[in-house]
């Protein structure tokens, strides 16, 4: 199985992007290039303005919870 990261050259080592086949034997033979998806990354500043639509929470820290 040859998978390989569209955003990473095919030489280099990517340990966090791993494939597992769910039924054995699927990806036999199979090789191609894996993109993230349309709005899979977005820009901060876009996301602070969407956050900007919400009214602001206080963060509560209750008895039990880890620090």
């Amino acid at each position: 199985m040859h998978i390989y990261y569209a955003a990473v050259s095919r030489d280099e080592e990517f340990p966090f992007f791993m494939v597992k086949e769910l039924q054995k034997g699927y990806l036999t033979g199979v090789t191609g290039t894996y993109q993230d998806p349309v709005g899979y990354l977005v820009d901060d500043a876009d996301v602070e303005a969407f956050d900007m639509n919400f009214s602001p929470k206080e963060k509560k820290k209750l008895p039990g919870q880890l620090v």
